[in-house]
């Protein structure tokens, strides 16, 4: 009888080839591959009656020990705390991280994980820029292992590991209410660009209409000028009674919200509140201490990690892993 061969290592060494060689052949990559080589390798196969796994197929080049990680804004810092949390165990586990950032547009995201395949490393995370996840099926296709941070894709084809969005900002959203506010004023960047934004929506909504709170919505981008902000809310009807509450959807636009009020003398929270989605200590050293929702950006990338690992040792990982965020009360509402 034959003698059964198993693994890829164990068909290279009977063709006389390298493992890649014959890695390659399974895949159907058969450019600058001789045709007797081509021929060898499949006569063995044939022989011994040799299937590939396909988990063991999509997962050959693990010996790279890199991961990719794709992030949407590397000057955020709450993307850069990401990244940490993740290498730190990736780390720890003997892996390499390759950091590529987005910059916020889905065109060099495809690129960055474009590379990334070409790389072949052994899986990828990725804080996703849109929530098609059409968008992302050149992962699927490379069959390289995928874990989603932060933001999710529709339909969830990859696990993700994400913020409780849309139940924390009715939280928040409860308790302005129960300071007596009475109008919310959302500030954010396009909200239907992600599904953080819209779930943080949804929950404010839910909030204000158990509250029969008035809500009105400014859209504002990254770099708008303090000027252009002011003119948006002072469009708001009766913005600075006392009873209005600002919600900025994350901490970088909250940033630009608090240089606004400065720069226009607004008194918080004596004319207007202000809170928060997200927040990383600093909201608390501003002279307006800042009530918010504080995430833990570092741990999101921990879990992300571990259950990329997870995955890599053909272990079953949650198809949705809730990181626990906490509301931070302070003296803006």
């Amino acid at each position: 009888m034959a003698k059964q061969y198993t693994t890829i290592n164990d068909i290279a060494h009977a063709a006389g080839v390298s493992k890649t060689t014959v890695s390659r052949y399974l895949n159907g990559h058969f450019e600058r591959m001789s045709e007797q080589t081509r021929q060898k390798i499949a006569q063995i196969i044939e022989e011994t009656g040799y299937q590939a796994n396909s988990q063991a197929q999509a997962l050959s080049h693990r010996q790279s020990h890199l991961i990719g990680m794709v992030v949407a804004d590397i000057e955020n810092i709450f993307s850069s705390l990401l990244f940490k949390g993740a290498d730190q165990v990736l780390a720890a586990a003997d892996y390499s991280i390759m950091l590529m950032n987005a910059n916020n547009s889905a065109t060099l995201e495809r690129r960055q994980l474009e590379r990334l395949i070409k790389l072949r490393v052994d899986g990828v995370i990725l804080q996703p820029s849109l929530m098609n996840a059409d968008t992302y099926q050149l992962l699927a296709d490379a069959q390289v292992p995928t874990i989603i941070v932060d933001r999710k894709v529709t339909p969830a084809k990859w696990p993700q590991v994400v913020t409780d969005n849309q139940g924390y900002s009715k939280l928040l959203v409860d308790y302005a209410a129960r300071q007596g506010f009475q109008q919310v004023v959302v500030l954010s960047e396009a909200i239907n660009a992600n599904s953080a934004r819209l779930e943080r929506l949804a929950g404010m909504q839910a909030a204000a209409k158990e509250h029969d709170l008035t809500v009105h919505q400014v859209e504002i981008t990254h770099d708008e000028p303090t000027g252009s902000i002011y003119a948006k809310l002072a469009q708001v009807p009766d913005w600075l009674n006392g009873r209005t509450v600002i919600y900025a959807f994350k901490g970088t636009l909250l940033t630009r919200l608090m240089e606004t009020l400065a720069e226009f003398n607004v008194q918080i929270p004596k004319e207007v509140g202000v809170m928060a989605f997200d927040d990383w200590d600093w909201a608390k050293l501003m002279s307006s201490q800042i009530t918010t929702i504080q995430q833990d950006p570092q741990q999101l990338g921990q879990v992300a990690a571990k259950n990329l690992l997870a995955l890599l040792d053909h272990q079953e990982v949650p198809a949705t892993t809730l990181v626990d965020s906490q509301i931070m009360v302070r003296k803006s509402l």
